[in-house]
């Protein structure tokens, strides 16, 4: 995992990039990738894109994500320092996280490894991250290994 950090890092820098999604369960993990993009984007001048996925199908049990995502991003004193775009949309995470880089030509896809049963799913084979690794034509930065 290190290794492919690095390589991420090398081609960020290398490259540079101005557009950032972050995939949130609002998960512990989500907040790690969050810090992470929030990082780069400061270092490089980039927007970022938060991206929450309901899943049509689901009872929400919690705030709405509207609530849940300014919550998420009142955690980082510094996200007041860069451009943080919030996004909310319903249906399969891998379709709309897919869906969110193509129109917005993101150049660069952050997510967890890990988050709340029903967006990241921790068998290997069936591993949201890995799924979108596999389609999505820009860089991927996995974090929360």
């Amino acid at each position: 995992m290190d290794f492919q950090k690095k390589i991420v890092s090398q081609e960020i820098s290398r490259t540079g990039v101005r557009t950032i999604l972050v995939a949130t369960d609002f998960s512990e993990y989500s907040d790690m990738a969050l810090q992470k993009a929030i990082d780069i984007a400061l270092q490089q001048n980039a927007r970022i894109y938060l991206l929450h996925v309901e899943r049509l199908m689901k009872k929400r049990t919690f705030d709405s994500p509207e609530v849940l995502i300014r919550e998420q991003i009142g955690k980082f004193p510094e996200a007041n320092m860069v451009e943080i775009i919030p996004d909310i949309r319903k249906g399969s995470p891998y379709e709309e996280i897919l869906k969110e880089q193509a129109e917005r030509k993101i150049e660069l896809i952050i997510i967890a490894t890990r988050g709340r049963a029903g967006l990241i799913r921790h068998h290997p084979t069936k591993n949201l991250a890995t799924r979108i690794a596999k389609k999505s034509p820009c860089s991927i930065l996995v974090v929360g290994a």
